[in-house]
């Protein structure tokens, strides 16, 4: 009878790692981890403005703008500041390429501003790491594997029709830390993304938000735990969104058991850490 239990659980071992992938994607499809990937209040591609002399900020990126995992900084600035419209055009898990998939749904609102905050997924996707690879390809509906080309000529391409399609005013944000280590090797990548998107940033004249040297200014112990490009980076991520939308807890409290002061789970913002960027786009947006 030992046997045969200790057969069961070998094989369901083996069924749970080969079919990983399929499992996380489903948990997230259950109804109260669900609201984690409802699009935003005020979604670029759902609202309709109507007529108004207020001046209209689009913010552009993935989950750290979206802000159903992690702080929700777009909304804050909308609700303390009603001299402006904040459209929030965050995505979970967007690629730089998913984002010029629906940039029509920027551009007709005729921006006043714009600020972008993209790459984050580019740079985890870009890791040789077949399973995160799959990932993305796979839930994001990529024609190719992610990689820092792909992201140098997406991100290119997105500022060029921004630039050529609207009058607003661009600001770009540099990547935040993945993890709170800057000597990870992970940060490399962040690194060099940052560079390619500080590039763009001279070459069209855009304004830059570097929120990256804004952790390097607040981030003062390198105890916490680092960050993983193993299946536990979704895990904790599933963690965080069970503990704040089913206990109530913050995002602050959420990455304490990690010793994290300004990320959740390693890659969104906590309260602290979406403070940082909203203050980088209040400023931006009072010049």
């Amino acid at each position: 009878m030992m046997l045969l239990y200790l057969s069961f659980f070998i094989v369901l071992i083996t069924l749970i790692y080969f079919f990983r992938n399929t499992i996380i994607i489903n948990i997230y499809k259950l109804p109260i981890i669900r609201k984690s990937w409802q699009l935003p209040d005020m979604d670029a591609h759902n609202v309709n403005l109507v007529k108004n002399d207020k001046p209209v900020v689009v913010c552009c990126g993935d989950s750290i703008t979206h802000g159903h995992i992690g702080y929700d900084w777009v909304g804050n600035l909308r609700k303390n500041d009603d001299s402006k419209i904040y459209i929030n055009a965050g995505i979970n898990a967007d690629l730089t390429w998913n984002l010029n998939q629906r940039i029509d749904d920027i551009i007709k609102h005729n921006p006043d501003y714009v600020t972008i905050l993209i790459g984050t997924n580019d740079a985890i996707g870009s890791q040789p790491v077949k399973l995160i690879q799959d990932y993305y390809i796979q839930t994001k509906n990529l024609p190719q594997v992610p990689s820092i080309e792909w992201f140098e000529e997406q991100i290119e391409i997105f500022v060029d029709k921004i630039k050529k399609n609207t009058s607003a005013r661009i600001a770009i944000t540099t990547l935040p830390w993945l993890g709170e280590q800057e000597d990870a090797s992970i940060m490399n990548v962040i690194k060099s993304h940052n560079k390619i998107i500080k590039a763009i940033a001279v070459k069209y004249d855009l304004f830059i938000l570097d929120l990256f040297s804004k952790f390097k200014e607040q981030i003062d112990s390198n105890d916490s735990i680092p960050y993983t490009t193993s299946e536990l980076r979704r895990l904790r991520g599933l963690r965080a969104v069970v503990l704040y939308y089913i206990f109530g807890w913050s995002w602050t409290k959420i990455g304490e058991k990690y010793k994290l002061q300004l990320l959740c789970d390693h890659i969104h913002l906590n309260e602290k850490g979406g403070d940082l960027m909203e203050q980088l786009v209040k400023e931006f947006v009072s010049k």
